[in-house]
């Protein structure tokens, strides 16, 4: 299976529809669309996925729906039960603090090794990027923004020339949008343009030290922005979630 990867996520459109999608698997585009549902608050941390109403949901079969959840499962995003089914991942505060650890950690080091060998040509991806999260954030678009807050780090991460670290981090941020997505404050909390703003000028300077410091006052930034209660989910209807009419199972 695909692995899930943001910059996939990216190629979504408005209406959640994927280009390319009659390329993929079915389980690979259901992986996708339960993704950008974990992001948009519809599924909801601790949610009972229920498999038979997830294979009509989407017309497939049950075997499908159980692929994509060993994928999810694989990912850290959702919790595979036995003899009670599966459930969107419920992070701990314990957790949550981790995720952003490991995440300081990595990223200190990725910042010191960008700002370190920061070119013009550089500079300007990341320059271009930052223009298409401003336009995301000016047009209320708060998926479009966590999907290119997101691609912003990994962008620094391939910057940095390693790509174990760069696939590794990648799953670091899927499972940080789920934590922000379990304990957002009414104040969005995905990663401020404006604190990216602050991190190119460190990034800037050239200095590997001032680079690492903003970059753990940034990821220090998001975590301290959390909420740390939130409610249990209700009954949920997922033909709703995900805007389709149930069918009978398909092969």
């Amino acid at each position: 299976m695909n692995d899930g990867s943001i910059l996939t996520m990216a190629k979504a459109d408005q209406t959640g529809s994927y280009k390319g999608s009659e390329k993929l698997r079915p389980e690979e585009v259901i992986y996708h669309e339960m993704l950008d549902a974990i992001l948009d608050r519809r599924l909801e941390p601790g949610m009972k996925l229920v498999e038979e109403d997830l294979a009509k949901t989407f017309g497939v079969s049950r075997a499908r729906i159980r692929a994509t959840f060993l994928q999810l499962a694989h990912d850290k995003l959702i919790n595979l039960v036995p003899n009670r089914g599966a459930f969107v991942a419920e992070p701990t505060i314990d957790e949550a603090i981790e995720v952003f650890s490991a995440r300081r950690m990595i990223e200190d080091g990725v910042a010191r090794k960008v700002a370190t060998s920061m070119t013009d040509e550089r500079a300007t991806q990341i320059r271009e990027h930052l223009d298409r999260e401003h336009d995301a954030h000016h047009r209320g678009d708060h998926r479009a923004a966590i999907i290119l807050s997101g691609e912003f780090h990994l962008l620094l991460a391939r910057l940095s020339g390693n790509l174990v670290i760069e696939e590794f981090l990648e799953r670091l941020i899927l499972r940080t949008s789920l934590i922000i997505a379990m304990y957002e404050s009414p104040q969005p909390v995905d990663c401020s343009h404006s604190e990216h703003d602050q991190l190119l000028n460190a990034l800037l300077s050239g200095d590997g030290d001032i680079a690492a410091a903003e970059m753990s006052r940034h990821l220090d930034a998001i975590r301290d922005r959390l909420q740390l209660q939130r409610p249990k989910p209700g009954k949920t209807d997922f033909a709703s979630i995900f805007g389709r009419i149930p069918t009978s199972e398909a092969s």
